[in-house]
């Protein structure tokens, strides 16, 4: 289910307690989007509310060129309202947009933070894992050519032609959710909620692996286009 509706409202009227399995989403990181910390509040205590115990939360976040600790104060914000911190994973992006000047380097990055809400929750490590450089490895920690491919995620964003094929200004790659949902352990049919939903991109990769999805996005024009691009993915 997806709406074009205020997430905080949307969360308040539709989701029950602990009735979501997996939360994959990306706050607006600048004023000019939206952001203000009564929403960070507001969606971190409705997020811990609507999600299942024992169950994942990762918030995306980037960088800001002036105010380089926002993140790790919004990550701290979903930490005070119960929320466990397991993990703070760095996403190395394919592309940037060159800086002029030499106050700073290019940025390459952006942060996924790692929630869980209780401490009886299991990762699938090896369902994102990489393969061994050295083979000699294999049956000495797993008898798998795999190997947990740790905190430092290289996900590239698929290439584009033409700006029309640009759904959201911030939007991430679909290897973004799809890394979230399989690391996460999750059975078929299992609820993700993406408060945040922008083109869709945490729908389709439900859709690819079998989830059920439940998304908000307030801006009409975005949802227009996240819906007709969820649509018409096939299962």
């Amino acid at each position: 289910m997806i709406y074009n509706i205020n997430c905080i409202e949307g969360m308040q009227q539709y989701i029950r307690n602990s009735s979501i399995d997996l939360i994959v989403t990306s706050p607006p990181y600048k004023e000019q989007d939206g952001f203000s910390w009564q929403l960070i509040k507001d969606i971190a205590q409705e997020c811990y509310r609507v999600l299942k115990n024992n169950s994942i939360c990762y918030i995306n976040f980037g960088h800001l060129a002036g105010n380089k600790s926002r993140p790790f104060k919004v990550a701290m914000k979903f930490e005070n309202v119960g929320f466990e911190w397991i993990d703070t994973i760095t996403w190395i992006k394919n592309h940037y947009t060159p800086l002029q000047g030499n106050k700073r380097v290019n940025n390459l990055t952006e942060f996924i933070f790692q929630f869980a809400k209780g401490k009886n929750y299991k990762l699938d490590r090896l369902s994102i894992g990489i393969p061994y450089k050295d083979k000699s490895n294999i049956g000495r920690y797993s008898d798998k050519d795999l190997r947990c491919a740790g905190n430092i995620w290289h996900i590239p964003y698929e290439t584009i032609q033409n700006k029309s094929q640009k759904l959201h200004k911030d939007r991430f790659p679909i290897g973004l959710p799809l890394n979230c949902i399989k690391l996460s352990n999750l059975k078929e049919g299992d609820i993700v909620l993406d408060p945040f939903a922008g083109s869709m991109t945490t729908g389709i990769a439900c859709k690819e692996l079998g989830m059920k999805f439940v998304g908000f996005e307030i801006d009409k024009n975005i949802f227009e286009k996240g819906r007709e691009k969820l649509f018409e993915q096939s299962y």
